[in-house]
């Protein structure tokens, strides 16, 4: 069954940090970046992922810093974002497949936290 676990593992530190690596040319991004998950609902057929951007210490979660991160994160390859859902389509109890996903809005929880769902539809 999905879990918070097997979530995070479906998008590894590595594949993060190559994204970084080749979005900000080596240069330490304002945020660390890792997926979990939001809710799971069976009756709807719908799983809410999240791409989770935390502050690092120091630094500034600006809303203009955010707002056109799920247009580059849908394409970036190091992020794979169609891989992750794939693999999500394993963790899935059984004869559930993966019919179609899109990236959301980023949303501000606060100050250090901004999340971008991954709306995963299920058939």
């Amino acid at each position: 069954m999905l879990s918070e676990e097997k979530i995070k593992g479906l998008l590894p530190r590595k594949r993060v940090e190559a994204f970084f690596e080749a979005f900000y040319f080596g240069e330490e991004p304002a945020y660390d970046l890792e997926l979990g998950l939001g809710h799971f609902d069976p009756e709807q057929r719908l799983v809410r992922l999240e791409l989770r951007l935390k502050a690092r210490p120091g630094k500034c979660l600006a809303c203009n810093l955010t707002w056109g991160l799920p247009e580059v994160f849908k394409r970036h390859p190091a992020l794979d974002l169609q891989g992750v859902v794939g693999r999500l389509e394993g963790l899935l109890p059984d004869g559930w497949k993966v019919k179609d996903w899109t990236l959301g809005t980023t949303e501000e929880i606060d100050e250090e936290l901004h999340v971008i769902p991954l709306i995963v539809r299920l058939g």
